[in-house]
C-alpha cells in the first residue's frame, strides 16, 4: 500500500503548511481547531506527527480503521440537531410513554439545512412488560409494530361521519417512521430513515405514543428507565469542525483530485433524561355514577333602613 499524508486544520500548523499544489483541497472558510488528547492507530508514524503535525501512515489492506481520535472544546449551549422530550406517565394500572422529537434542521450558516439520517431512539422496557410487545406467529415470536397516525387528525372522525368503523387504539403509535420492540436492545426502538422528511421544513414535531394497560398480575417497577438513547448521522457535516486541507498519495499515477478521497459524515450518540409523572386514578364506575351536588345558596332578606324626614318639609299642623 502507498504512503498517505493527511493535513488537517490543526491550529499548530497555521501558517506552517508545506504541501504540493496538486494535494491541496479547496476549503470554503479558514477554521482552525486545537486538538487535545490525540490517539492514533498503530499504522501512523507518530514521530512524523510530533515533528510536523502531518498524519503520515501506510493503511492496512482491505480494512476499515479508526485512524485518529481526539477531543475538542465546543462552545457551550450549542443547539442539538435533534431534540427529544420523553415522559413516563403512570395512572393506576395504565402506563403511557410519550416522546416528542423536534428537528431544527439547521447545521451552520455555511452548510445550511442538513437532515438527520438513520435516526434510532431507544426506550428501555422493564423485563416484566416484554410479553405485551410479543406476538406469536407460525414458527416463532414476533414484535408488535407501530401504527401510523398523522398529526392533527381527529381520531374517530370516520365514526362521526358514518363512513367506516371507529379506529382502534394501537399499542404503539407514531407520526413518522416505525417503532417496535427489539429484544436485542430490550427496548422499544423508534427508527426513521430521515428527519425532517422530504417536503417538510425545519422545526417540525414528530411524536411517539405507547399506551400499556397492565393487569392486576403485572408489576410496576419502583423506577422506570431514566434515559432514552439517541443515535443518528448527518451527511456532509462534522461536529468537531475538523477539515482535511490536503491529501497526498505517494507513488500514485492517478490524476484524480484529492477531494475525491474525502467524505464527511457526523455520527451523534447521546442520552436524554425521561421525565416521570403520576396521574390520578379513578374507578370508571364511580366516575360515571358520581353526581356532583351544587351548594344551594340561601337568599337573605334585604335590610331596609328608615328614611329620615327632610328639614325642608313643613308640618301640616
Amino acid at each position: 500500500m502507498p504512503d498517505i499524508e493527511l493535513g488537517v486544520n490543526d491550529l499548530w500548523r497555521q501558517g506552517k503548511e508545506v504541501v504540493g499544489r496538486h494535494d491541496i483541497i479547496p476549503v470554503v472558510t479558514e477554521e482552525w481547531i486545537r486538538l487535545e488528547g490525540v490517539e492514533f492507530h498503530t499504522c501512523v508514524q507518530q514521530d512524523e506527527y510530533e515533528r510536523s503535525r502531518t498524519i503520515k501512515f501506510k493503511p492496512p489492506d482491505a480494512c476499515y480503521i479508526e485512524l485518529m481520535r481526539f477531543r475538542i472544546r465546543p462552545p457551550k449551549n450549542r443547539e442539538l440537531p435533534l431534540q427529544l422530550k420523553a415522559t413516563w406517565c403512570v395512572t393506576g394500572n395504565k402506563v403511557e410513554l410519550r416522546a416528542d422529537v423536534l428537528v431544527p434542521g439547521f447545521a451552520s450558516r455555511k452548510l445550511g439545512q442538513i437532515p438527520c439520517e438513520d435516526v434510532s431512539i431507544r426506550f428501555p422496557i422493564p423485563e416484566c412488560w416484554i410479553y405485551l410487545f410479543r406476538v406469536e406467529k407460525h414458527f416463532r415470536y414476533g414484535s408488535v409494530k407501530s401504527a401510523h397516525r398523522r398529526t392533527g387528525k381527529i381520531k374517530g372522525i370516520e365514526r362521526i361521519l358514518g363512513t367506516v368503523d371507529t379506529l382502534q387504539e394501537s399499542l404503539i403509535e407514531v407520526t413518522s417512521g416505525q417503532a417496535k420492540y427489539e429484544h436485542h436492545h430490550r427496548a422499544i426502538v423508534w427508527r426513521c430513515p430521515r428527519l425532517p422528511k422530504e417536503g417538510q421544513g425545519a422545526y417540525t414535531t414528530h411524536q411517539l405514543v405507547c399506551r400499556m394497560a397492565l393487569t392486576s398480575f403485572d408489576q410496576i417497577p419502583e423506577q422506570l428507565a431514566p434515559y432514552a438513547y439517541v443515535e443518528f448521522t448527518m451527511p456532509a457535516t462534522q461536529a468537531s469542525h475538523t477539515t482535511v486541507r490536503s491529501v497526498s498519495v505517494q507513488d500514485s499515477e492517478s490524476d484524480e483530485p484529492p477531494e475525491k478521497y474525502v467524505r464527511y459524515l457526523a455520527r451523534h450518540e447521546y442520552r436524554v433524561g425521561i421525565e416521570h409523572t403520576t396521574g390520578e386514578s379513578l374507578n370508571p364506575y364511580l366516575a360515571a355514577t358520581t353526581v356532583t351536588k351544587q351548594p344551594i345558596q340561601e337568599e337573605q332578606p334585604m335590610a331596609t333602613t328608615p328614611i329620615a324626614p327632610s328639614d325642608s318639609d313643613s308640618d301640616s299642623n
